[in-house]
Order: C-alpha cells, then sequence, then structure tokens
C-alpha cells in the first residue's frame, strides 16, 4: 500500500495522504494498512512524536430502488487521535479501525438498504499537535475584563506564571500583589515537583493530587468565559483564568462573571449566576455531580402550549401483550476469528391477552386465546372488535342543548384562557355523548377534531412484540399501513387502517415488575385487574416471582 500526498497547508504543518484501495473486504485492508500507516506516521520523526491524525475511507455503497441500482459513495473518518510516541502508532491506529468499522455497522444498520460494494481509497490527515499550555509573556487582557478588577495580572517572565498565580490565590498580598518576588517565600508550601513549564492542562490533575487542592480553570472566548478544566470538589479550592498563554489569578469569581443583572453568586461548574447564596449552595449539591459546562438561558423565559387538541382523551384504548415459549436452535459452529451472531433460542409466540377499556375506565371487552398461529388470531380478534368500536364513534346524534348546565360563561373550556371583548365564543359539546360541556374559543373548537383510529399499547413492543406482529402478520390484513420507524429493525409506531400500535415503554421507562412494584407499595386498588381475578388470587399474581412474566395490561390500566 503507497500512500501519496494530495494535500498540505500551514506550510507542511497539515499535511494529507492517500492510498487508493479498491476492495470490499474491510478486515484485509485494516490488517494490510497498519504497517504502511505505521511508515507514514513514523517516518523521519524521532522516539518522541508530537502528532494528530485522522484517518478516513471513502466507500461506495450500492441498492436498490425500483429495480434499478443505485451508487453513491460515503466518507466515513475516525475520532482526531493524539500520538505523543511511536510505540502508540499501532494501538492508535487499531482505535481508528474500531471507531470506522462501528460507524459503517451503524450505516448499514440504519441506511436503508445500503450494501457496501467497494473501499475506494484511505485518507490520512495529519498534523502537528500542540497542547495548550501557559507561558509568561506580555499577556494583556481586553479592556471589559480589566475594568471588572477581578483578575491579577502576574508579572512572570520564566514560564511559572501557574505556580505564581497558585501562590497568589493562597497567599494573597494587599501591596504590590502584581510582583512574584511576593510569593517566592512561599514555594516550599506546595509540591511542584511534577510539573513541567509552561504547564499544559493535563499536569493539573497530578499536581491537585500532589497537594490536595481543587484548581478550577476558566477561559474566554466571543466575550464570554467558559470553563475549560474543573477539577473533583475540596475544601481548597483555586480558581484560574487562562487567556493569550498565560494564567490569572481570580480574584473576585462573582464580579469576573457579573453582568447588568442581579445575579450576584455563579456556579464554578455551570457558570449559571443566583440572586441569593442558599440558592447557588442548594444548585451545587446537584450541579457538582455533571461535567462542567455553560448554560445559556433563553431571553424569553415563558413557555405557553397551544396544542390542546392533543390532550383530549381517546374514547377507547386496547391493552395487549403476548407470551412465548423458547425453543433451542441448533447450529454450527462460529468461526472464532471473525465476528459473528449465533442463534441460540427460536422465540414462539403460543398466547395472547387483550383488553378494551371506554373513557370511563370501564373494560367493555376482553380477549384470550392460546396455540397454534396465535398471531392470526390475535390479527382476527382485534380486528373483529375494532371494527364495532369505529362504527360506534362515528354514530352521531342530536345534540341536547342545556343552558341550565354550570359551565363557566368567562373562560374558554379548553386553553382556560378568559374571553375578552372581540372573543367569537360557541358551545363546546362531547363528540361522544352529544352533550353541551362549556363555551370555547371558536378556533380552539375547530382545532378539537374528532379522531377515529384506536390506540393499541403494547409495553416494550418496539423491541420484542413489534417483531412477533410483523413477521407473522397475515397477508392483505389492512388497506393501509404506515410506519415510524426509529431504524431498520425497530419502530416507534405502525399503523393498521384505523390501529394505532403504541409502545408504552417510550413514556414508561421501567420494567413491568418494577411498575407492578410501585403500583403495590402505593397501596393502588387495582380495580380493573381485580375485575378478573379472585381476591385470594389477587396477591399472587403480583408477585413476580412467582410468575416468570406480568401481564402488561393489569399493571397500566390503573
Amino acid at each position: 500500500m503507497i500512500f501519496t500526498r494530495f494535500n498540505s497547508s500551514f506550510r507542511g504543518a497539515v499535511q494529507s495522504w492517500r492510498a487508493e484501495i479498491h476492495s470490499s473486504d474491510l478486515e484485509s485492508i485494516f490488517d494490510r494498512s497498519r504497517t504502511a500507516l505505521h511508515d507514514l506516521l513514523s517516518k523521519a520523526r524521532g522516539p518522541v512524536l508530537r502528532l494528530r491524525f485522522i484517518l478516513c475511507f471513502n466507500i461506495i455503497f450500492r441498492k436498490i430502488v425500483d429495480e434499478d441500482i443505485i451508487e453513491n459513495s460515503f466518507y466515513f473518518c475516525s475520532d482526531a487521535v493524539r500520538l505523543l510516541a511511536i510505540s502508540q502508532i499501532i494501538p492508535n491506529i487499531d482505535r481508528a479501525f474500531t471507531k470506522i468499522q462501528n460507524s459503517i455497522d451503524a450505516f448499514i444498520h440504519n441506511g436503508s438498504g445500503w450494501v457496501l460494494n467497494e473501499v475506494e481509497f484511505l485518507d490520512v490527515h495529519e498534523g502537528n499537535f500542540r497542547e495548550i499550555a501557559g507561558g509568561c509573556s506580555t499577556a494583556k487582557l481586553p479592556s471589559n475584563l480589566k475594568n471588572k478588577h477581578a483578575l491579577l495580572n502576574l508579572q512572570c517572565s520564566n514560564n511559572q506564571c501557574f505556580l505564581y498565580a497558585i501562590l497568589a490565590t493562597l497567599f494573597p498580598q494587599r501591596a504590590n500583589a502584581h510582583r512574584v518576588s511576593k510569593y517566592k517565600s512561599f514555594l516550599h508550601s506546595i509540591n511542584y515537583s511534577m510539573l513541567n513549564f509552561p504547564v499544559t492542562l493535563s499536569n493539573v490533575k497530578s499536581f491537585e493530587k500532589a497537594n490536595n487542592l481543587r484548581v478550577n480553570i476558566f477561559g474566554y472566548a466571543d466575550n464570554l468565559v467558559y470553563p475549560m478544566y474543573i477539577g473533583k470538589p475540596n475544601q481548597r479550592e483555586v480558581n484560574l483564568f487562562f487567556f493569550d498563554d498565560h494564567y490569572f489569578p481570580i480574584r473576585n469569581f462573582n464580579r469576573l462573571l457579573r453582568q447588568k443583572t442581579n445575579e450576584n453568586h455563579f456556579c464554578v461548574n455551570c457558570l449559571s449566576g443566583f440572586t441569593r447564596k442558599t440558592t447557588l449552595e442548594l444548585h451545587q449539591q446537584l450541579c457538582l455531580h455533571n461535567k462542567p459546562q455553560r448554560l445559556s438561558m433563553p431571553s424569553d423565559l415563558s413557555l405557553k402550549f397551544k396544542n390542546f387538541n392533543k390532550c383530549v382523551e381517546h374514547r377507547y384504548v386496547i391493552y395487549a401483550d403476548f407470551e412465548c415459549l423458547l425453543s433451542k436452535i441448533s447450529t454450527t459452529h462460529p468461526d472464532q476469528n471473525r465476528s459473528f451472531t449465533s442463534p441460540i433460542e427460536k422465540h414462539i409466540p403460543v398466547s395472547f391477552a387483550f383488553v378494551v377499556i371506554d373513557n370511563y375506565n370501564d373494560v367493555i371487552f376482553h380477549s384470550y386465546d392460546s396455540g397454534e398461529r396465535i398471531i392470526e388470531k390475535f390479527f382476527s380478534a382485534l380486528l373483529a372488535i375494532s371494527r364495532k368500536l369505529i362504527e360506534e364513534m362515528k354514530r352521531v346524534s342530536e345534540i341536547e342543548i342545556d343552558d341550565t348546565t354550570s359551565y363557566s360563561s368567562y373562560r374558554c373550556v379548553f386553553c382556560r384562557e378568559f374571553f375578552d371583548i372581540n372573543s367569537i365564543r360557541v358551545r363546546h359539546h362531547s363528540h361522544d355523548s352529544n352533550h353541551v360541556i362549556g363555551l370555547a374559543h371558536q378556533l380552539c373548537n375547530l382545532l378539537h377534531k374528532k379522531t377515529f383510529f384506536i390506540p393499541v399499547v403494547i409495553h416494550n413492543s418496539r423491541n420484542y412484540d413489534t417483531h412477533l406482529l410483523l413477521k407473522h402478520m397475515p397477508m392483505n390484513i389492512a388497506k393501509d399501513i404506515n410506519i415510524i420507524p426509529a431504524n431498520m429493525e425497530k419502530f416507534t409506531m405502525f399503523t393498521l387502517d384505523h390501529l394505532k400500535f403504541l409502545d408504552s415503554y417510550q413514556f414508561l421507562d421501567a420494567s413491568l415488575d418494577a411498575l407492578v412494584h410501585n403500583l403495590n407499595i402505593s397501596n393502588h386498588d387495582f380495580k380493573i385487574f381485580n375485575a378478573f381475578f379472585a381476591d385470594n388470587d389477587s396477591a399472587i399474581c403480583l408477585n413476580a416471582k412467582v410468575f416468570s412474566l406480568t401481564p402488561f395490561w393489569m399493571i397500566f390500566l390503573n
């Protein structure tokens, strides 16, 4: 494999190399390119490196669309990898290959039918690496920072500004505080043997550990202060400001961040401001467990909800669950030298149960069956009852107007806003009972449209039950089928005509065992569940240790 340089910039500090490949076997490409990459990155260099490199593969993919073959090329890159020694080259090349392999696998997994056809070429982008380090030069602060009088500019000429900034914070001086000679007598009080000057951010952690300190370093960009390095909590804390390759001790952190607001106390972890110190202390109990960041709050702090038509309860909801038997599968022994997925069990659906609940939380229908061809039986029973429910939903009866009904004449029954002089008020009636339930804005009333679909809710269906349904779905079961895919294998939602299949795990992020346990310890009455089981059996059925799986609908409906 031969690399040729095809681009160079910054007077050769950044270079790009390319090797033509034209092969489809990724593993053999990785094996063949290791030696060539090692020679390229170590060429004409000593044992110590200061490099960053990125590996990129240009890959041609194919897919069939309407009997036509479509080709397209995609560029897959590794992360920027840092090299400090020749001995690190091969391990870092392997990490870069792993990152690219994972990206390709994810693309194929989520790529709507793309198949790898050919790896066209490999690019290597390399550049000199210079770690951020603080030095002592003629650093000058911007006027807006200087006028805050929150930073101390030490007059240091030997690149030891980090060391003296630490001492200036731990041992503050009143007179001539900017002179480093004021702090030399305190050098014996700290251990700085591990520091290399100018000090880089990678040196700070070992310095903290040796001196039992917490060092926080902040940078400045786009007129904003941001955290560069935040140490672990410690009673001894030092805040430094890094600007123009120079470390400044922060004499007043709150003054540094204060703007023309009433915020006087700031969090060192997220730089959020608070009016009272007690509020800051409560905030830090949670914030200090997170990574450092700068939070930017929106100027408009008011939020308004408009889609009230999305909050209307459905007239009917169906809750379903399946049980499967696991049958062992006999397979050949896979090749241990290649990655593989070995099937060990086959999931065979053997039973289902579903209940239909109306908007009064009453069970109006339930069905259970077991045996062979259980998915077909499920769809047959589900479609039969759903057609009757849709006919009931389409039935229109005469509106009953009763002006003696008590409802507000000043506020909209939907948005709860008060009517003004220009508001057009209309009576809003229930689409199910045809009783007037209140006055509403004309627009709110128009947005409240009756829906003609029935949700079918199955817990964790995206990861399990949906695979059973789609794999064993009968032919010509529906005229209109729509899906919302999460990826090539998982569907967030799919519809069959007027049935909309949803996964309750998306908004109840816990196992059925945990959900039932939470209801049980809260002394819930389990009204619907108790309608199916006798009092003596209900306690046993709620115990997950007795049954391997808990019927889904008994948790969700209560």
